[in-house]
């Protein structure tokens, strides 16, 4: 089978040499630091689908620190907005740096801030502020791939993650025979996300009793994802 489509350009098996690991290990961060923030500051810095909720629940006397959700979203969509517009006008040898570079600077921020303001005790001011830094931090991290090997794979937005696995098995196990092996591999690719997220939901929970250096360790793993990068960016390809 030829993988050589033109995938969108923030496809992973166009721009990582290694794009299963790549998306396992943004899609876990991006489920620790969920985890953890939530935790934290009552708000999502990811799934924004949660912070949107939180929105109407808030004002309806349901949830006190809905203002946090809201920085959250607005910090979210500001910085994926931004770092796709800066990836449209850089080359594709350079376009998924600048994702990378912009979350790790946003990433060292969010952990110095962090570590400023006490991960958040001291009122909802200060998680408003903390949500945003971690918010703007998930959202360049969600422009990093959005796509592996021309199937949609959010790094970030996991409901729509199970809402195309759902339509994909679907299609392997009932639908035409010419479709299958692509809603197969769909599938399948979204059961990876999925797990990987709950997996990094998982660890983030668990550092909560070692909250200080969590969004350190999250910095340290996505900059490995510079060592997966492409050398030579090209279609890619591999044997069916």
């Amino acid at each position: 089978m030829n993988w050589s489509a033109p995938y969108g350009l923030a496809d992973s098996y166009r721009e990582f040499r290694h794009p299963l690991a790549a998306l396992v290990l943004a899609v876990v961060t991006a489920g620790a630091l969920d985890a953890f923030a939530f935790l934290r500051y009552g708000a999502f810095v990811a799934n924004q689908s949660g912070n949107a909720i939180f929105l109407g629940m808030g004002p309806a006397g349901g949830h006190p620190t809905w203002p946090v959700s809201a920085a959250s979203i607005v910090a979210f969509a500001t910085a994926a907005g931004l770092v796709s517009l800066l990836r449209r006008r850089t080359g594709p040898t350079a376009a998924p740096l600048v994702d990378i570079a912009v979350t790790e600077i946003a990433m060292v921020v969010w952990t110095v801030l962090n570590l400023a303001l006490a991960y958040g005790r001291d009122g909802t001011a200060v998680r408003v502020l903390l949500a945003a830094a971690g918010a703007a931090a998930m959202g360049s991290l969600t422009t990093v791939a959005s796509r592996t090997a021309g199937i949609a794979t959010p790094i970030t937005y996991q409901s729509d993650t199970t809402t195309k696995t759902g339509e994909r098995a679907a299609r392997w196990l009932l639908g035409p025979t010419a479709g299958r092996a692509r809603a197969r591999r769909g599938t399948l690719l979204g059961l990876l996300a999925l797990v990987s997220y709950s997996v990094g939901g998982a660890v983030g929970t668990l550092a909560q009793h070692r909250p200080r250096w969590v969004p350190l360790w999250g910095t340290l793993a996505l900059a490995v994802l510079i060592l997966l990068l492409r050398r030579h960016p090209g279609p890619a390809s591999r044997p069916g």
